[in-house]
């Protein structure tokens, strides 16, 4: 019978700043069950009114002390009962809402796409209204669509601490934009129990995240886990309704682009049935395909097609 657990972040639910390693889960789940995640993000700042601080957060930066060298908080990592190298782990994403009156952007010296432009670091707060439906930066007022820029699975222990800040085929430091509710991601496993982590709420991003941040803040997520078995799935992929959405990841853009179409093009043949040069065609005339981000070192570009123009 599927269970839905619960997860927050705290000192001992938490890892920081790393991907894989030697690493314990914090919570086991089955095929089937559901969990709802919590996450945060940042420091304790003054900039914002003591109230609104997560007293997680504040407890996280006072008594964690393992940290890698990457700068994301991430909760879990979660372990799924059955769940072995070969397999893939299918995540839905049921529910995601902000879980702070507040977020922020961050621009700076070495880093971002105008990384040699900025002497000093600016942070910029960034306030929601009351239904958290709008962030509100002086005279804009944007729509949120909040996601989790970090989701994925533990890479083998021998590829020893990853940091946060580079995507793989764990999947990590995705920042796609597209996996908002609603959507399923799938992940390749690549350890016995997957180890499922989750983290980097973003309220909104623009696809490329050119400044090196989005809107960063706490999130509070609904996940339901399922397995497929024997997939020897290699990268991470995601579809929402009719929407198949494929993954290209590497430090040269026109490489993950290429990924990333090859992708979509297999996918099309395994799961549609199209010949090659029949997915290759569509690719052409029907698939859109975006920068995700250029800002973690690995850049990211993503596929969109819409199958629902296949027949039968």
């Amino acid at each position: 019978m599927a269970v839905q657990h619960h997860l927050s972040p705290t000192p001992e639910t938490v890892h920081w700043g790393y991907i894989g390693g030697i690493q314990e889960p914090v919570l086991d789940v089955f095929p089937g069950d559901s969990l709802i995640l919590r996450s945060v993000s940042g420091d304790p700042t003054d900039l914002v009114p003591a109230e609104w601080i997560p007293d997680e957060l504040r407890l996280i930066h006072a008594e964690v002390k393992d940290r890698g060298p990457g700068v994301h908080i991430l909760t879990g990592p979660i372990r799924v009962i059955g769940a072995e190298p070969g397999d893939t782990l299918v995540v839905q994403i049921k529910r995601v809402d902000i879980d702070a009156p507040y977020g922020f952007n961050y621009i700076g010296p070495a880093s971002g796409l105008f990384y040699h432009e900025f002497d000093e670091p600016d942070v910029e707060i960034i306030t929601f209204d009351e239904t958290r439906q709008f962030a509100e930066m002086g005279r804009i007022k944007l729509p949120v669509r909040p996601f989790f820029g970090i989701m994925g699975v533990a890479p083998p222990e021998s590829w020893r601490r990853i940091s946060t800040v580079v995507p793989g085929r764990y999947g990590g430091n995705i920042d796609n934009k597209q996996l908002i509710v609603g959507t399923t991601l799938y992940l390749p496993v690549m350890r016995e129990g997957a180890l499922f982590y989750a983290g980097d709420g973003h309220a909104a991003q623009g696809d490329g995240e050119i400044g090196v941040t989005a809107i960063e803040t706490a999130l509070e997520g609904e996940f339901q886990f399922e397995l497929i078995k024997g997939t020897n799935q290699r990268w991470p992929y995601a579809e929402r309704n009719s929407l198949l959405i494929s993954m290209g990841f590497d430090e040269h853009l026109s490489a993950a682009l290429m990924a990333a179409a090859k992708q979509m093009v297999e996918l099309l043949q395994n799961r549609h049935g199209l010949s090659y040069k029949e997915a290759y065609r569509l690719c052409s005339v029907a698939a859109d395909f975006h920068i995700t981000q250029v800002v973690n070192g690995v850049k990211g570009v993503h596929g969109m097609l819409d199958t629902s123009v296949i027949r039968g």
